[in-house]
């Protein structure tokens, strides 16, 4: 029952600028002060997992980047909500196999560290 709702709540497109948009979509959802939506973590999960599939190298490369690059935004915001969505993000993500997991694991871990280093609030 849980799976068929969260196809219908986060359509992902496998092509073009719609995958991009997943992932925004997607992250959003995560940066909140409660619970994040249904099926929201779970579906950023597959979203990696299925562009890791079927993007190239090149392009997985990119879509990750994107991603990374949200990631420290959030990290850096000021606003909890946003540390918590990247937190989130992380903690979903950390043992998603993908073809750059060492250096997935490595940014992770340092922007854990940053993270926990300069924020202060509860």
């Amino acid at each position: 029952m849980g799976s068929s709702s969260q196809a219908i709540r986060y359509p992902v497109a496998t092509t073009g600028v719609g995958n991009i948009d997943a992932l925004n979509r997607v992250l959003a959802d995560l940066c909140t002060r409660r619970n994040p939506k249904d099926g929201a973590a779970l579906t950023l999960r597959r979203l990696i997992e299925e562009e890791a599939r079927d993007l190239s190298g090149e392009a997985f490369a990119r879509f990750m980047d994107h991603l990374y690059e949200h990631i420290t935004t959030f990290l850096n915001s000021n606003e909890v909500s946003k540390n918590l969505g990247a937190l989130r993000a992380i903690y979903e993500l950390i043992d998603v196999t993908i073809s750059e997991n060492a250096l997935k694991v490595a940014k992770f871990s340092n922007y854990m560290r940053a993270a926990f280093e300069t924020k202060c609030d509860p």
